[in-house]
């Protein structure tokens, strides 16, 4: 079960930085999360500031 970045998201990008696989990347709309990458370790989850991140 990977996650996905919802509209909530407010781009802080602290996501990005906490991810162990690399999955989570800015793009030109805002950060995404690779499906192929994500381990399901829900760390993103928890720095969320505005929880814009779920299970997908």
């Amino acid at each position: 079960m990977a996650y996905e970045i919802t509209d909530k998201c407010i781009k802080c990008g602290k996501c990005e930085f906490v991810c162990p696989e690399d999955a989570i990347k800015r793009g030109w709309t805002g950060y995404r999360i690779d499906p192929d990458l994500c381990d399901s370790c829900g760390g993103c989850t928890y720095v969320c500031p505005v929880k814009a991140i779920e299970p997908d």
